[in-house]
C-alpha cells in the first residue's frame, strides 16, 4: 500500500507539469509582423464589491466635469500607502514621449464603481522607469506618488515570476467588447493562465516581446484585457494571498485568437519598486518565492500547488515507516 501511495505522489506531481503545459496552448502559432499594440476585460464578470480594494482608477483632470466614468482612462494599484503602481504608457505621451504633468491626473480610490463613491487623490510626482521607451513599450512601468497617505489596503508585489499555467486574475474598467465600444461603470475581473515565454516570443518575436514582459490568456482568445484596462494588475495566489505579478501593458486587439495579453513582468523591477516605496507604511509582503514549488519555465502550474504538498506528506510517511 505504501508503495502505491508513493507511486501516486510521483505521478501526481509529474502530471501537474503536463497539466500546466496544456494551459499554455503551445500549439498556437502566429506572425510577429506588423504588430499593432493597444492599451488593452473581455469575457469577464463584475467584480464582487470590495474584492480588490487596492485597485484604483486614473482620471483625466480635464474631463472630470463629466464625471469619473468619462474621465477614467487607465488603472493602477496601491502598493504602499502613498504609492500607485501603473503602466508607463498611461502617463507618457504616445506620440512625443513627453511625461504628463502630475496635476493632469487624479487617482480615484476606495470604490469599484465609477458612478458613485470613492474619493479623488492628487499626485505629487510621477516616476517612470528610466529604461521605458514609448515607441517599443519595453519596461512599461511607472510609480505615482500621492500627496497624502491613501489609507487604502495595499497589495503585495511579488519579487518572483509566476509559474506557467498559474490561473491569474486581471481587473479593470476597460472595454467589455472586442470593438471597444462598451465600457462598464463597475470594476470587471477575469481569470487567465500564465503562458510561457517561448510561446509569446514565437508569436510576437523577440524584438517586440522582451525579458521585461510576461503574457497570459487562452489560445482561442475570448478572455482578455482591453482598452482602458492598462496599468491594472495581473494577480495570482501565492501562499494563500493575492500578490501582483504583472501590469496590463499591451496586446494585439482584444481577446484575439492566437494572441495573448502582454503584461509588465514585475519580477524584473522588484529592486526599482522597493527603492522608492521601502520607507512607506502599509507596504505588502509577497516576497516569498514560488521556487520551492516551481522548478523551471516549462514546468509547474496551478495543479502542482495542490499536489506537491500531498507528495511531501506521502514521502514523509514513507521515510517514517522505514525507520
Amino acid at each position: 500500500m505504501k508503495k502505491f501511495l508513493w507511486a501516486f505522489a510521483l505521478v501526481a506531481t509529474t502530471s501537474s507539469f503536463t497539466f500546466a503545459e496544456s494551459l499554455t496552448g503551445k500549439s498556437v502559432s502566429g506572425s510577429n509582423s506588423e504588430i499593432k499594440k493597444e492599451n488593452k476585460i473581455i469575457g469577464g464578470t463584475k467584480a464582487p464589491l470590495g474584492a480588490w480594494p487596492s485597485t484604483v482608477a486614473l482620471l483625466s483632470a480635464e474631463k472630470l466635469g463629466r464625471g469619473n466614468y468619462h474621465a477614467q482612462f487607465c488603472s493602477g494599484t496601491i502598493i504602499a500607502s502613498k504609492w500607485v503602481l501603473t503602466a508607463a504608457h498611461c502617463v507618457v505621451d504616445s506620440d512625443t514621449g513627453a511625461l504628463d504633468e502630475a496635476s493632469s491626473i487624479k487617482v480615484l480610490v476606495d470604490t469599484s464603481d465609477l458612478g458613485r463613491g470613492g474619493r479623488r487623490e492628487n499626485i505629487r510626482r510621477i516616476i517612470v522607469h528610466p529604461n521605458y521607451y514609448y515607441q517599443s513599450g519595453d519596461a512599461d512601468i511607472a510609480l505615482l506618488e500621492l500627496e497624502y497617505d491613501s489609507g487604502i489596503m495595499t497589495i503585495p508585489v511579488s519579487g518572483d515570476d509566476a509559474p506557467i499555467g498559474l490561473l491569474a486574475t486581471v481587473v479593470g474598467w476597460g472595454a467589455t467588447d472586442k470593438d471597444a465600444k462598451y465600457f462598464p461603470e463597475d470594476l470587471q475581473e477575469v481569470e487567465v493562465p500564465i503562458v510561457s515565454k517561448s510561446i509569446c516570443e514565437d508569436i510576437y518575436g523577440t524584438t517586440e516581446f522582451t525579458q521585461n514582459m510576461i503574457c497570459a490568456g487562452y489560445s482561442q482568445g475570448a478572455k482578455d484585457t482591453c482598452k482602458s484596462d492598462s496599468g491594472g494588475p495581473l494577480m495570482g495566489i501565492q501562499y494563500g494571498e493575492y500578490v501582483q505579478v504583472g501590469i496590463t501593458s499591451w496586446g494585439v486587439g482584444c481577446a484575439q485568437p492566437g494572441h495573448y495579453g502582454v503584461y509588465t513582468r514585475l519580477s524584473q523591477f522588484d529592486g526599482w519598486i522597493n527603492y522608492y516605496t521601502r520607507n512607506s507604511s502599509n507596504r505588502g509582503g509577497g516576497y516569498e518565492s514560488w521556487s520551492r514549488f516551481y522548478s523551471g519555465e516549462d514546468s509547474g502550474g496551478s495543479l502542482f500547488f495542490l499536489l506537491f504538498p500531498l507528495s511531501l506528506l506521502l514521502l514523509r510517511r514513507k521515510i517514517k515507516g522505514a525507520v
